[in-house]
């Protein structure tokens, strides 16, 4: 495949994103046709009753009505973490198809912006270092030798490139299909102060945490320098930070998050994830979702 390739190899000793890392144009590889190339790089309810549980199977989405807000709570059949960057020539398309996850509420697309092509006269308002490690964290439990844009992992089990809309939806079927779904149901229920989370009870959550990812579900961006300089872009489901909240073992796990700090999160979405963890502590399969929206 060519096309641009922000590429490192990896070995056993090395564990550390930033000790070998370096942003410099003798590890980028340009294609010549820019145009060709490919980066690698609710029912409604009073806010003082509980929330009905859930539907266990299939996409289900309930609304909560409050005099502030209404509430969306979305239990998705696949996770798509796309990471992107605003300085990418090639991702904008794979942006579009995270928007296109956004509307339907069937999948869970997630933009995850990497820092690694901001000197090429574009810094990335939306970039953080964090998400650059988890992309080359997931390079590591996936066994690649470079990291790329833009790409999607799906589920935390492959990548394929963010513009490649039918493979991705491909590869969420298979997966609902089989044991390689989100199989672990997670049910919310909110009352007056709290968000009320419970993980089910089974095997298949060892190594597994519960995270909580805070993102704001549209951001629009005026570009002025850099490979999409001049063009308005639009980011959907833009992850701006992410909290883990537990340790989930096969006997489940329940807790109550405060209302008060989704409140003053100061974002509009957020999503709790559960994820299992390799030896080495890099990211492994999702294995359930929930969404809650419009906070």
């Amino acid at each position: 495949m060519s096309g641009r390739l922000f590429a490192r190899n990896y070995t056993n000793s090395c564990h550390d994103l930033f000790v070998s890392r370096i942003l410099g144009p003798n590890l980028i590889f340009c294609g010549q046709n820019k145009a060709k190339r490919t980066r690698f790089d609710a029912k409604r309810i009073n806010m003082k009753k509980f929330l009905a549980r859930l539907l266990m199977v299939g996409a289900a989405t309930i609304a909560i009505n409050t005099a502030a807000n209404a509430v969306t709570i979305t239990k998705p059949k696949g996770v798509v973490e796309l990471f992107t960057s605003q300085g990418c020539y090639s991702c904008p398309p794979a942006d579009k198809v995270i928007g296109k996850f956004a509307k339907d509420n069937k999948i869970l697309g997630l933009s995850f912006h990497v820092d690694y092509w901001d000197y090429l006269g574009w810094k990335d308002s939306f970039a953080s270092p964090k998400n650059t490690e988890r992309q080359y964290n997931y390079a590591r439990a996936l066994r690649e030798r470079q990291v790329y844009t833009p790409q999607a992992v799906v589920n935390g089990r492959v990548h394929a490139v963010g513009s490649h809309e039918v493979k991705i939806r491909s590869f969420v079927e298979q997966f609902e299909r089989s044991d390689r779904g989100l199989s672990v149901p997670i049910d919310v229920s909110m009352s007056d102060e709290s968000l009320n989370i419970k993980v089910g009870t089974g095997s298949g959550k060892r190594n597994a945490t519960l995270y909580m990812v805070f993102f704001n579900q549209t951001e629009t961006v005026k570009i002025a320098r850099g490979e999409n300089g001049g063009k308005t872009l639009d980011y959907h489901n833009v992850v701006h930070r992410t909290q883990p909240l537990g340790l989930v073992k096969d006997s489940g796990y329940e807790m109550a998050y405060p209302v008060a700090e989704l409140a003053n999160s100061g974002f509009d979405g957020c999503a709790l994830i559960l994820q299992t963890h390799d030896e080495n502590g890099h990211p492994g399969a999702i294995i359930g979702a929930a969404v809650i929206s419009d906070l």
